[in-house]
């Protein structure tokens, strides 16, 4: 009954091994003919060494070899896209990127995004190819490779950096507000301003209170004068009736 229910276990006749003993790693075995033959066909072939060589032929008589550029209109199509964002852009804010990660770097993108910030990477063709000719040609001096740019308006920029506080990693270098270039600090000191609102406010609040001050001024003289003659009049009035009784 139990063979029945239970499957039965058949031992193999013959049982495969891959290697019989064990790999003689110093003195391998030869490989068979096509093998060598691969390997005789794949084995690179080098040249003398420069150490060898005279010095005749080492010498490249000053002559640099150019570099043929090649017309990327990918390349153009990103530089206009970088170029419309310098014009559109009032703020234009330039980062020094150390080692972060995308999953670090998602929630900043998302955060300026959501505050009316776009963050943007550019390599230093791009943006030489972008600002050529142009009044933001300075800027290519700050680029050495790849480097993120954030594009915005000037009002958000205490916002800013309120979101690159969380990620260290993100290092603001300079600044373009309205046509001008900005340090850090000097960027620092703009975030700190008002707005442009609350500036004219508070100035409208200023000549409110000047102009107030002058009225009272002016009505503090003429009330001062008018109560000096009343009582003046009434002096004379008093001076009048002595004279009369006696």
């Amino acid at each position: 009954m139990t063979s029945r229910v239970f499957l039965q276990a058949h031992t193999p006749f013959i049982l495969t091994r891959r290697f019989r003993g064990k790999i003689n790693i110093q003195k391998p075995r030869k490989p068979h003919f096509e093998r060598q033959l691969l390997l005789d066909l794949s084995k690179p072939i080098y040249g003398p060494s420069k150490n060898t060589l005279p010095d005749y032929v080492n010498c490249d008589r000053g002559e640099k070899v150019k570099k043929v550029e090649i017309d990327n209109p990918f390349e153009r199509i990103l530089a206009n896209e970088c170029l419309n964002w310098f014009n559109t852009s009032k703020m234009v804010v330039f980062l020094h990127v150390n080692s972060i990660s995308m999953e670090e770097k998602t929630p900043v993108f998302a955060a300026l995004k959501k505050n009316n910030m776009h963050l943007r990477t550019y390599g230093k063709k791009i943006v030489s190819m972008a600002t050529k000719g142009t009044r933001y040609e300075v800027v290519n001096k700050l680029f050495t490779s790849h480097q993120n740019i954030i594009f915005g308006q000037p009002e958000n920029a205490d916002k800013m950096f309120k979101i690159l506080k969380k990620t260290p990693q993100l290092v603001v270098m300079a600044a373009i507000i309205q046509d001008r270039l900005m340090s850090k600090n000097e960027l620092v000191e703009f975030s700190k301003m008002p707005s442009l609102e609350t500036a004219r406010s508070q100035l409208c609040a200023v000549l409110e209170n000047v102009g107030s001050s002058l009225v009272g001024q002016l009505n503090g003289t003429q009330q001062i004068l008018v109560s000096h003659l009343e009582k003046h009049l009434e002096l004379q009035g008093s001076t009048n009736k002595q004279d009369t009784e006696s």
